[in-house]
């Protein structure tokens, strides 16, 4: 049975993804290479923090559980 976390989100950075559509966000979580696989997985497990202004989501892959991460650009 696999036991998935609760999203942390610094203040910044939860500011940011609640900004984003639930659709978009869904997108974004579903669309993360992971260097392992080679391939697009979902992203789990994740913390959000802002890097240079974007939001950086890191977490694992949902299939090897290795850890990934996704810049998400701001506008």
């Amino acid at each position: 049975m696999t036991i998935f976390q609760f999203p942390q989100f610094s203040p910044e950075a939860a500011k940011l993804w609640e900004e984003i559509p639930e659709e978009f966000q869904e997108m974004v979580l579903d669309n993360v290479f992971c260097s392992h696989c080679r391939d697009v997985v979902r992203i789990v497990d994740y913390s959000g923090s802002v890097v240079s202004g974007d939001l950086c989501l890191e977490g694992n892959c949902a299939i090897c559980g290795h850890k990934v991460a996704r810049l998400v650009e701001g506008s």
